[in-house]
This record gives structure tokens, sequence and C-alpha cells, in this order.
């Protein structure tokens, strides 16, 4: 009835003139821009795989984070090392016997020899632990070891004041406590100084011939320090002047490298807890976000972690030490600090908002 063409080519060339031309320089481009694209799912991007510069940062944090184990590592290795060579360096100097002879003649080999062997050092108490061991020699010795004849053991330290150490028996240990010389609230970095003196005087009959009294000659005497102290140094020294025989000593001690290496490096660990509790406090109060509540329960445990820190140090004496001051209560007051300001910093956001709503 009409003039206009079948409806067959009517659809035909609608469709001819629809169709998108894939000859088109950017319909190339677009395709080939979607079939390279790795994210690219359909024409859409795939959120599930990410971009090129994410897995680098990735990689590199990954490669940092590597360097730093590594180093820990090398680190750590290096402070075992040190403490065992440290603590071997002490063990041998502290028993590292040395000699001091008396009034008897080097050449001789009629004397006493006085072995004082220094048990324990005890800054807190303010006391040395000294145990004395006596070995006669020559004619002052049978042949099972006892002595020949009394000898009057005269020793600071000792209880008593004096002791009698009876001819014919192996004299016994003789326990000594040495007054302490220092000043405990230079800890780690104190010494301590003390003096041993030891006397041997022959007991004779006294003049009515009832008993018998100490007499004022002199037995050659010898006398050999040593330490058995893994933490600490002790040394010996003999001193300005003696006399009536005795035998004067001059005991220093002070702590070894790796009990102030570990003191030293523990206060730094405080140090670096409390830096870190700043640091997190402030970032999240300048940035503005919100405060957790486990924000809080951290810095709550960090105040009784620190003081669990301490308490770790190695022979560390009550609160008001050196590090103390240096480090520990300024550590304790930065971490109450920041716990107070993000409790009142939450209070104020908290009262805003509502007042807001």
């Amino acid at each position: 009835m009409g003039t206009g063409p079948p409806d067959g080519h009517s659809r035909f060339t609608h469709a001819h003139h629809t169709r998108p031309c894939n000859n088109h320089p950017m319909s190339n481009a677009q395709g080939d821009s979607q079939s390279h694209d790795p994210r690219a799912v359909d024409g859409e991007a795939d959120p599930n795989v990410e971009p090129s510069g994410d897995r680098e940062a990735v990689a590199d944090r990954r490669r940092f984070g590597k360097r730093l184990i590594f180093a820990a590592l090398g680190i750590l290795i290096v402070a075992q090392v040190a403490t065992f060579v440290s603590r071997n360096n002490t063990e041998s100097t502290g028993s590292e016997v040395r000699t001091y002879i008396g009034v008897s003649d080097p050449a001789s080999e009629d004397y006493i020899q006085v072995n004082a062997r220094i048990l324990e050092v005890q800054p807190v108490a303010g006391t040395q632990q000294v145990r004395l061991t006596i070995a006669p020699h020559g004619s002052f010795a049978n042949r099972d070891g006892s002595l020949k004849q009394t000898i009057n053991l005269d020793a600071d330290g000792y209880l008593g004041g004096s002791i009698n150490l009876s001819g014919g028996e192996i004299p016994p240990p003789v326990q000594l406590v040495l007054d302490l010389d220092g000043d405990l609230s230079q800890y780690p970095f104190d010494s301590y100084a003390s003096a041993l003196q030891v006397r041997l005087t022959r007991v004779v009959k006294s003049a009515d011939g009832t008993g018998t009294t100490k007499s004022e000659e002199p037995v050659p005497t010898r006398l050999a320090v040593s330490a058995k102290q893994h933490d600490w140094a002790v040394t010996s020294s003999p001193a300005d002047s003696w006399d009536d025989g005795a035998i004067r000593v001059d005991l220093g001690a002070r702590r070894g490298g790796a009990m102030r290496a570990f003191a030293l490096f523990e206060l730094l660990v405080m140090i670096a807890l409390a830096s870190i509790a700043v640091a997190m406090t402030y970032t999240t109060l300048v940035t503005g976000r919100p405060l957790e509540f486990s924000m809080f329960v951290w810095l709550g445990a960090m105040l009784f972690a620190l003081p669990a820190v301490r308490n770790t140090m190695p022979g560390v004496p009550g609160v008001g030490t050196v590090l103390d001051y240096a480090g520990f209560f300024w550590c304790l007051i930065a971490v109450a600090a920041c716990l107070i300001t993000a409790a009142i910093t939450y209070i104020r956001t908290a009262f805003k908002t509502r007042n807001d709503a």
C-alpha cells in the first residue's frame, strides 16, 4: 500500500547504521586498553586486584621488614656473645688468687696460709660475706694437715672477735661479715670498698699455769684472696700500713659489664615504650581519629608494665636510684599523662556529640 521499503530491508538498514564501527581508532584504543588492564572484567575494574603501585609499596614494606628482622637477629647474636665474654672476664678477674705475705720470709716453708674467699656481695644490706680457710705448712702442720699447736685467729668481721684454733685438729672454716662502704643509689654504676685484716698469734700458757692466753708473738702468715662472683668484679690491694704481724687488704667491688649493659638496655626499653605511648596519643588526638577502648586498656597496662620491667633489672635495689630519676619516673609520668589526656578528650567528645544531637 505504501511506497516505503519492505520490513526486512528497514531492519537491515537500521542495524547497519547503529552498529559500532570496529575500525575506528578510538574504538580500537579503548578495546586494547580494556583487554590489557588486569583489573578489567567485562569492561569494569576488578576491586580484588591491587594496582601495580600498591603491589610495589607492599613489596617495599616486606623488604624493609626483612632487613629489620635480620638486623635485630644480628644485634641479638652480638649481644649474647658480648654478655658471655663479659661474664667470663668478670669471673676470671675475681677468681684470680692474690697472695699477700706478712712477717714471714717468702722463701720459708714454715707458715700458715689463710685463704679468704669472697662469697657474696650484698649492697642492700651493706655487707660482704667472706669465708676463711686455714692451711698450715712446714713446722706448723702435722702430716694429716692439722695444726701442731693452738693458734689464735683475729679477723675483722668475726662476730666473736677472735677464735682459738686448737692444736691437733684441722682448722674449721671461719665466716666473716665485712662492712661495705658505697652508695647504692648510684646503681648500676655503684662501687664498694671494704677492708680485711687477719692476724695470727701463738697461744701460750698463762703466767699462773691455770690456762692459756694469747701472746703478742705473730705467726708467719700468708693471705690468699679470691672471689667467686659472676656479676661482680672484685679486686684486692695491700693496705697502706701493716703492723703487729697483721695483714691488711683493701677490697673493692663493682658491678660487671653485663649487669650494667642489661640495666641500661631495660631503661631504653622503658623510654621506648613511653615514647610510643606519647606518639600514639598525639597522633590520635591531632588527626581526629576516634578513641577506641583498646587504647585505654593498653595505656593502663603500660602503667603496670613499666614497674615490672624496672624490677627485672639484675640486682636492682629499691626505688630511688639514679636510673629511676633518669628515666623510670619520667616514663611513668608520660604514660599517665597520655592516659589522662585521652580520657578527658574522650569524655569531652562524648558530651559534645550528645549536646549537638
